[in-house]
């Protein structure tokens, strides 16, 4: 007697078998989405919203309950206010107005949203008969799903500060919630669609984003080294700030989850005092390997670890060396694999990677600006044009050289190569076939 068994797939997919007593039928792959993929889009984009929000909420309001007597609904409102600043969009408590993005929680809202997406994406893709879809089905189901997910979310979020906020924080959080579920979904859909952006760009090309990564971590790395070493060497003054504030246990914890999702922004920060651009901690305060001129500061314990010294020594000029690091590190990542490229292809490569590196954390560096108050604590962070100037400079130069430098490198191993052997370079002719080999050289076509 034949029987029928049914296993459960990826998603909502059931692959059907049926076998008989002595022979095996096909199997036959059904598919089902959960949701239809328009509704699959709003709740992901209103669940987004909403888990955000519930995690800024959680500590504040177990702070509220176990600690001395508070408002909840004054907690919830500070709640949301930081939920919003996480936007973008600012946040005014009492009579003082914050603009510092804590990109901690920006990252999070990111992560939320990009993996909320990618789920709604998919119940779009398991709509259609096959995962491999023509690419004009791609390309408009990316564009669909992209708009509609941010336009949901957008909607969401100024709901939220239309019932709550100022006009002005309305207008910057419809900007960045834009911003911030259009870069994370476009970035998740096209994975799950099968989109790629970058499948029409010449090979060289392709690979200047990873390298302009690859400097941007090594200067991260460099700032956070940085920033430990002021933390340690402030810790006296950082324990003495946190004392003084007298907080409960639980609003020590709620303020030290808020120093958390401010670290992305002093890591940067360091980033931009290694590349020797400096620091702005408010108007006449200004930090920088070789220069450090102190005003007034808020009683916040990170603050404990700026050095108190009136200016800076000239030996910390040392901590350029990370950005130097961070340009050859770009031109590796771009020009070693290309091994057959000339020694002037693969300067102009690393600089260029180099340069887009030095953009990049330029970019991110001015996003972790922002006020703490008025007067005073106005402008804190990177300094915007030092930063632009000493990024794409320094990154610049030594990834020309670092470039420069593989490329002459690999044209002697290459020489090297067909002296001893006596036969070609290895290059690849037009249509792509190979002519010849070579040491460690790839087998690719170039361009």
């Amino acid at each position: 007697m034949a029987r029928s068994r049914q296993t459960p797939a990826r998603g909502k997919t059931r692959r059907l078998e049926v076998r008989g007593l002595h022979t095996q039928g096909e199997e036959v792959e059904v598919r089902a989405p959960a949701l239809p993929w328009p509704l699959a889009v709003v709740l992901a984009a209103v669940g987004a919203a909403a888990a955000g929000w519930i995690l800024v909420a959680a500590p504040v309001v177990v702070a509220s309950l176990t600690g001395p007597p508070r408002s909840i609904a004054g907690g919830l409102k500070l709640s949301t206010e930081f939920w919003l600043l996480g936007h973008g969009a600012g946040a005014v408590v009492g009579a003082t107005t914050i603009t510092l993005m804590p990109l901690g929680l920006t990252a999070i809202l990111l992560l939320i949203l990009s993996g909320l997406s990618g789920v709604a994406a998919r119940q779009a893709v398991l709509a259609h008969e096959s995962d491999d879809l023509p690419l004009e089905t791609r390309q408009r189901l990316l564009l669909r799903l992209v708009l509609s997910f941010t336009g949901t979310y957008v909607l969401t979020v100024a709901i939220v500060a239309f019932l709550l906020t100022t006009p002005v924080q309305v207008a910057k959080s419809l900007v960045g919630a834009a911003i911030l579920a259009g870069l994370s979904s476009l970035v998740s859909v096209a994975k799950v669609v099968g989109w790629d952006a970058m499948r029409l760009w010449p090979l060289w090309a392709r690979r200047v984003p990873m390298a302009a990564g690859a400097g941007v971590a090594t200067i991260v790395v460099g700032g956070s080294v940085a920033l430990m070493a002021a933390l340690y060497q402030g810790r006296g003054r950082i324990t003495e700030l946190s004392t003084s504030l007298g907080a409960d246990p639980a609003g020590g914890l709620v303020l030290v989850l808020g120093e958390l999702a401010y670290l992305p922004n002093l890591v940067l920060w360091g980033a931009s005092w290694v590349l020797g651009a400096g620091i702005s901690l408010g108007d006449g305060s200004v930090i920088s390997p070789t220069m450090t001129h102190l005003g007034l500061l808020p009683a916040v314990p990170v603050f404990g670890a700026v050095p108190t010294e009136p200016s800076g020594r000239w030996t910390l000029v040392a901590w350029l060396l990370v950005g130097v690091a961070a340009g050859v590190m770009a031109a590796w990542t771009a020009v070693a694999p290309r091994r057959r490229a000339r020694f002037d292809e693969t300067s102009l490569i690393g600089g260029l990677s180099g340069v887009v590196a030095g953009v990049a954390v330029t970019v991110v560096a001015v996003v972790s600006r922002g006020n703490l108050g008025m007067s005073r604590l106005v402008g804190m962070g990177p300094r915007p044009f030092e930063l632009f100037v000493m990024s794409c400079s320094l990154l610049g130069i030594s990834g020309m050289a670092g470039g420069l430098v593989i490329g002459l490198l690999s044209r002697s191993r290459r020489t090297k190569w067909i002296a001893a052997t006596g036969g070609s370079d290895g290059r690849i002719d037009d249509a792509g076939a190979a002519t010849g080999g070579g040491p460690d050289e790839e087998t690719a076509p170039v361009g």
